[in-house]
């Protein structure tokens, strides 16, 4: 494996170490029944987040692979959880409700996505090779776990950037092999195939001539389109409307 390789796929790993544990939340519970998602299922690959194509399957651009997209302003509110638009749950028979547990079955989920997630990449080692770097090389180390491990914001000067790029560096030549899960593996390569639309977008080519250069359907690509319209005007502090 090509040393570039090796450090892209240690710095994913990097980045993706918290993904499974829970984030805190408050005492307050929303009352039980349906509840509008932001999602609404995807018709390009009907919900399976994949797309049959000669020569094989391809991960739906569409989804990114979940199985739902984004919801647009004149579609119906869809439930996640019970799988159907939110009109026809909201008529669905209720039993009364009851008191809560103080553990509810599923509170423990988080732990058995992290025991899958292991199993499949090389967290473990990393995280060996991330206490010797703390013994080792404390700077790079603190540089490594701030700011691609907890995601803080922070503004690195040339020198810090540098000693981050060595950190990630140091942890791809010790470690024996990197395995990534194959969910993150597709998840990257559908984070290429959107920065490619954008990338032909801005050379001046229409929705249909992308669609024909990367062999997807004509209406994702309007969609991807619309997505990083929608954040170039967040980050330019103008209204989605007013563009």
């Amino acid at each position: 494996m090509q040393l570039a390789v090796r450090v892209e796929r240690v710095r994913l790993l990097l980045t993706t170490m918290n993904d499974p544990y829970p984030t805190p939340q408050g005492a307050l519970r929303p009352e039980p029944g349906p509840a509008a998602a932001r999602v609404v299922p995807c018709e390009t690959c009907r919900r399976s987040g994949w797309i049959r194509q000669r020569g094989g399957m391809i991960l739906c651009l569409g989804c990114d692979g979940s199985g739902w997209r984004r919801r647009e302003r004149d579609e119906p509110e869809w439930d996640t959880y019970l799988e159907m638009p939110v009109v026809e749950a909201a008529a669905l028979p209720t039993m009364p409700t009851s008191p809560r547990r103080e553990h509810d079955d599923d509170a423990y989920g988080w732990e058995r996505a992290a025991i899958s997630r292991d199993r499949h990449g090389s967290y473990a080692d990393l995280r060996r090779q991330l206490e010797w770097l703390a013994a080792a090389r404390p700077e790079r180390y603190r540089l490594v776990r701030a700011v691609l491990v907890d995601a803080e914001p922070r503004r690195l000067e040339e020198r810090g950037i540098l000693e981050l790029q060595l950190g990630v560096l140091t942890l791809a030549l010790r470690m024996r092999t990197i395995r990534v899960p194959h969910w993150l593996m597709e998840r990257e390569h559908a984070n290429g195939r959107r920065q490619t639309i954008a990338a032909l977008a801005h050379e001046g080519l229409g929705a249909g001539e992308i669609a024909r250069r990367l062999g997807i359907p004509k209406k994702v690509v309007r969609r991807r389109l619309k997505d990083v319209k929608a954040l170039e005007s967040m980050h330019a502090g103008v209204p989605i409307r007013a563009t």
